[in-house]
């Protein structure tokens, strides 16, 4: 997903072809030009240098940076969590709106685990809570306990115990290029340079002096 700044963004996401499945290479050219001359900051599947190197090739001015983050060592995530998401590839993500009840029938990317793979072609919305509700794991939201209900779209913090396999466990397009667990503040100088190379190597010479 593309957008502006926060002053803009219910403009982009309410353009026409937000919504009409484009990929990112059509997709974040036509906002570009849609909303021009406002800064651009891109977001989705940006995981390394290459991803920020397409952006700024495609117009956008910054990106957001996501599920490579997530897996940082800074990042207020259960180790379990960034652990599942420097194993798995890009064929373990799926699209499923099957987490609520705190957010229901929102579509989102996930890791495949138990829960998504046994609801697999049913999880178009998230299903209706039992009564009483099958508690999977215990967390702290906003300084208060909470017993996550199932399907819950509460992500896994440090102060999560219970069933990671039936929790949700958001993770983007570019999971499979999170190859390891590190400092933010390598991460970040590591894309950087990575993009500035591919820019200087790649892209300058095609257009020559």
């Amino acid at each position: 997903m593309m957008w502006r700044t926060a002053f803009t963004q219910q403009y982009a996401l309410d353009v026409p072809f937000i919504s009409a499945g484009m990929g990112f290479f059509s997709l974040l050219p036509a906002v570009v030009e849609a909303v021009a001359p406002v800064p651009v900051i891109a977001a989705g599947g940006i995981a390394d240098g290459r991803g920020v190197a397409a952006a700024l090739a495609l117009g956008a001015d910054a990106v957001s940076v996501g599920t490579r983050l997530v897996a940082s060592q800074e990042a207020y995530a259960h180790d379990d969590y960034k652990r599942r998401i420097v194993a798995a590839s890009a064929e373990d993500i799926a699209r499923t709106a099957l987490f609520g009840p705190e957010w229901p029938d929102q579509p989102m990317r996930v890791i495949r685990n138990r829960v998504v793979r046994e609801w697999a072609g049913r999880d178009h919305k998230t299903p209706p809570s039992s009564d009483p509700p099958h508690i999977i794991g215990r967390t702290v939201v906003l300084g208060q306990a909470y017993a996550m209900p199932k399907f819950s779209a509460i992500l896994p913090t440090p102060d999560t115990t219970g069933d990671f396999e039936e929790m949700c466990l958001a993770a983007g397009e570019g999971t499979g290029l999170v190859k390891a667990i590190k400092p933010v503040a390598q991460i970040v100088p590591e894309m950087m340079d990575e993009a500035k190379r591919i820019i200087e190597e790649r892209l300058v010479p095609i257009i020559g002096d």
